[in-house]
């Protein structure tokens, strides 16, 4: 098939020959400066379309390849071309510059880096300055994205782990357990120990007494009184005849009268010591077999929530580096 040479290119609604044609790119209307065009359209029906193989100045260089097509009316016309992206011109906007990629690998694609929080020349990225404007890559190990909300949070923020603010509720059932009756036990009888031995202190003084007198066996008088001058200390009336008088004589007389000696002989005692000790006794206690009524009652429990979970707050996740194209 030989070529047809430079032809402009087609536009609008205007429609080209029919068949297989050959066209060379040369500064003629089309997205790429250099290059040739395979030009196809049916017998029948008159929608056609064109591939453009581009070739660059520079040798050894790629150069893009663009397609468009015009549907089978007259009054159609030529769709705008589209590049075709191949590994050598991927598409610049695709996944934008600076856009987090998730990639499942540790081996990074040639053109990209892994986000990692490492500075870059933003002098030979500048898309990528254009993103982050301080140089730096953010550091995506460990974090999710979240979509940043109308306000209170500026690009790029962190935000740490959190829970949304919530409360519990908790409680225990009353429950009335009623009274209960332990169980019938006869501890028979205990002895207590043997105790309450004691002793007193005594100390005072008896009251004073013992004062006496002795009636005389000396003298006697015969008086019809008490002779208290004779005897000074006193007298014991004595009765009878023939009695001994001064003289010595017998007289008769009913009213003699013999001496005492002085009253002596009072006086009081001291009285100290200890008493002997006494009274230590045991009593018997007799137990007996019994029960007891526990009255429980009803009532509530306090109630202790531990503490669960793990060390993040997570959902269920696959681990997948980040990467970043470089341009």
């Amino acid at each position: 098939m030989a070529s047809k040479g430079r032809v402009t290119a087609l536009t609008d609604n205007t429609q080209g020959a029919t068949g297989l044609e050959l066209y060379e790119v040369y500064n003629n209307g089309y997205p790429t400066a250099y290059g040739n065009i395979i030009h196809l359209k049916g017998m029948t029906a008159v929608g056609e379309g064109e591939l453009l193989i581009g070739w660059s100045g520079t040798s050894g260089a790629h150069a893009p390849a663009f397609i468009r097509s015009r549907r089978d009316t007259i009054d159609a016309n030529w769709s705008p071309w589209a590049q075709l992206y191949t590994s050598a011109h991927p598409p610049a906007e695709f996944y934008p510059v600076g856009a987090p990629i998730p990639w499942p690998s540790d081996t990074v694609p040639s053109g990209y880096a892994l986000m990692q929080g490492q500075t870059f020349d933003k002098s030979a990225y500048p898309k990528l300055a254009a993103a982050y404007p301080s140089g730096v890559i953010p550091d995506m190990r460990g974090w999710t994205i979240k979509g940043k909300p109308a306000s209170g949070r500026a690009v790029l923020s962190q935000e740490q782990d959190g829970i949304k603010s919530h409360t519990h509720s908790a409680s225990a059932s009353s429950t009335d357990l009623g009274t209960k009756t332990t169980s019938s036990f006869d501890y028979g009888t205990k002895s207590t120990n043997n105790t309450g031995a004691h002793t007193h202190s005594l100390s005072g003084s008896t009251s004073s007494a013992g004062a006496h007198q002795h009636s005389q066996t000396g003298p006697r008088t015969n008086s019809g009184s008490q002779p208290t001058g004779m005897f000074p200390a006193g007298s014991t009336q004595v009765s009878g005849t023939n009695q001994v008088g001064i003289s010595g004589s017998l007289t008769s007389g009913t009213s003699q009268w013999v001496g005492k000696s002085s009253s002596e002989g009072n006086h009081t005692h001291s009285l100290s010591g200890t008493a002997a000790s006494a009274g230590a006794h045991a009593h018997t206690v007799g137990i007996g077999a019994h029960t007891h009524s526990v009255a429980i009652g009803s009532h509530g429990h306090t109630i202790t929530v531990n503490a669960a979970g793990n060390a993040e707050n997570t959902v269920k996740n696959i681990a997948f580096n980040y990467i970043v194209r470089l341009a």
